[in-house]
């Protein structure tokens, strides 16, 4: 019988940080590296989709994919340095999960979601499918079991950073 243990957890933690840092960055470099002064310059240039509504958001920039991707490429090289993963993959994985973001936020405006409003589950793990997505692609495989926890306790660890970047002050909302 297989059996999932603590040291599961921890390898799906460290296989998935790069996406997690990620996805998570673009709310702490908006807060603490762009100046109010900074424009944002949003990837959807401001457009909208053939219904009339945004096609990302206002929220998805340039600065913040760039920024994010950036990040989890330093937590992959981090992550390397320290002989816990590979530096391309964990790459992969962070432009993977902004991927994932960016479709997520794209759903979330054909259903009327506005940007900043919670989507439950689809917020949670639109950044993993997008992860997972470009690592089938670009390496041929996926470990469904590190996969399988990665999405079952990444809601959790999704709402807690949220409301933890709320009380921080690092968001205006607390999901």
């Amino acid at each position: 019988m297989n059996v999932f243990t603590l040291q599961h957890v921890v390898n799906a933690i460290i296989w998935i940080l790069p996406a997690y840092v990620a996805n998570g960055s673009p709310v702490v470099i908006g807060k603490f590296f762009l100046s109010k002064n900074i424009k944002r310059h949003p990837i959807d240039f401001n457009k909208r989709f053939f219904d009339g509504r945004e096609i990302f958001g206002k929220n998805k920039t340039f600065e913040g994919f760039l920024g994010g991707l950036a990040a989890g490429c330093l937590a992959s090289l981090i992550l390397q340095y320290m002989g816990l993963h590979d530096l391309a993959l964990g790459s992969l994985l962070a432009l993977g999960a902004l991927l994932g973001d960016l479709v997520g936020a794209f759903i979330k405006r054909r259903i009327g979601i506005k940007p900043g409003d919670p989507a439950w589950i689809l917020d949670q793990v639109d950044f993993l499918i997008g992860s997972f997505i470009l690592q089938f692609i670009f390496f041929g495989d996926l470990d469904m079991g590190l996969a399988l926890i990665a999405m079952v306790i990444t809601p959790l660890i999704h709402i807690l950073t949220n409301f933890a970047a709320y009380l921080l002050k690092l968001k205006n909302v607390p999901w």
